[in-house]
């Protein structure tokens, strides 16, 4: 349960993250010039966009009261930094800076809850393995190993052949909705690990993902879609969400169960969401974030929704910024949560049944 101490302590988190963040910087340098050394001319900029991120979900995890919400990601970044041979202990140092900087901003109880969070995550990272994550693909599944062939060919720069690798596939009995669901999904979810683990590159991951775009786009005009049963949806990724295949996957997934989609895009400014609902007559709006940072954009999204139009809508919620989280939707003012597209597809139709 959240307590005023602690959203008092996460407004202020926010509102001064980036001063929290140069001061924890500082000290960080100051106290381990090997970090400096290690870091060279970047050692400044990067540590202190790291902490900046770090205060910000210190105060997602406070406003959520969700402490183990800031452990997460912290342990992500561990795992990340491992991969990029960074050392452990640079980024549990980090973390001893970041608890001295954010004192002169917090007091009493919000000031022990941020400490406690703090140091949950280092216990958390002490304890942690160097393990690896393998691979999220099953080789023994006919549709995985298409996404492992058309990771594979996409990669080395053949998006056109990779395309082909999946259209193949469904000249040969696939359906247009499992390439979505059970390849490309899958495909997507291990290039995120790949890159999570570099060994793969940011433009790397960016390349597999806008074939990925296309290929859905044509994989949705060429599916078989369910003949229109009068519900419309909108589907979109809160502001600051630039992780739009998720969410994009389910609304062209929705079409093919006879639903009209109202799909507009990554990083939707929260007052844009109630009119396209109000203009479209939507009964159900589903909201994507990727990160915890973003949950409080995604309350404001649905306090702006509910403000215009009450309880008139039904707003389901998913995204990988509610994971370890899958209570907190009830919280934040929605109607239902879906960790996984089909959940989604599942959970639309429970919310907005067929008259």
């Amino acid at each position: 349960m959240t307590t005023r101490p602690a959203i008092d302590a996460a407004r202020l988190l926010e509102q001064h993250s980036g001063d929290i963040a140069a001061a924890a910087t500082a000290a960080l340098l100051e106290k381990d010039p090997g970090i400096r050394s290690r870091f060279g001319d970047n050692a400044s900029p990067v540590w202190t966009e790291h902490l900046r991120q770090r205060a910000l979900e210190l105060s997602t995890a406070l406003a959520a009261g969700q402490a183990h919400l800031f452990v997460s990601r912290v342990n992500w970044s561990r795992t990340a930094m491992v991969a990029r041979k960074v050392e452990p202990g640079d980024l549990a140092a980090s973390l001893d800076s970041l608890r001295t900087a954010i004192q002169p901003y917090l007091s009493g109880d919000g000031l022990r809850l941020a400490i406690e969070s703090i140091d949950a995550a280092l216990v958390a990272i002490d304890r942690a393995a160097d393990d690896i994550e393998r691979c999220t693909l099953d080789a023994g599944l006919m549709t995985e190993r298409v996404a492992l062939r058309y990771i594979q060919a996409v990669i080395a720069g053949n998006a056109i052949p990779g395309m082909s690798i999946v259209l193949d596939a469904v000249d040969d009995g696939l359906s247009e909705r499992d390439a979505i669901l059970k390849v490309l999904l899958p495909a997507q979810r291990e290039v995120g690990r790949l890159w999570h683990i570099n060994e793969i590159s940011v433009a790397e991951e960016h390349m597999v993902t806008m074939t990925t775009q296309r290929l859905m786009a044509v994989l949705a005009s060429r599916g078989k879609h369910v003949p229109d049963r009068g519900r419309t949806a909108v589907a979109a990724a809160v502001a600051g969400n630039i992780h739009e295949i998720g969410i994009r996957a389910i609304a062209y997934l929705l079409e093919f169960d006879g639903w009209r989609t109202i799909y507009l895009g990554p990083d939707v400014p929260r007052s844009d969401v109630p009119a396209a609902i109000e203009c479209f007559e939507a009964d159900i709006v589903l909201l994507s974030l990727a990160l915890s940072a973003q949950l409080p954009n995604l309350q404001h999204t649905i306090e702006e929704i509910r403000a215009r139009l009450g309880n008139g809508v039904r707003i389901m919620v998913g995204g990988n910024g509610l994971n370890g989280a899958p209570d907190l939707w009830k919280d934040l003012g929605a109607d239902g949560y879906a960790e996984t597209a089909e959940a989604a597809l599942r959970v639309a139709d429970e919310l907005v049944p067929v008259d």
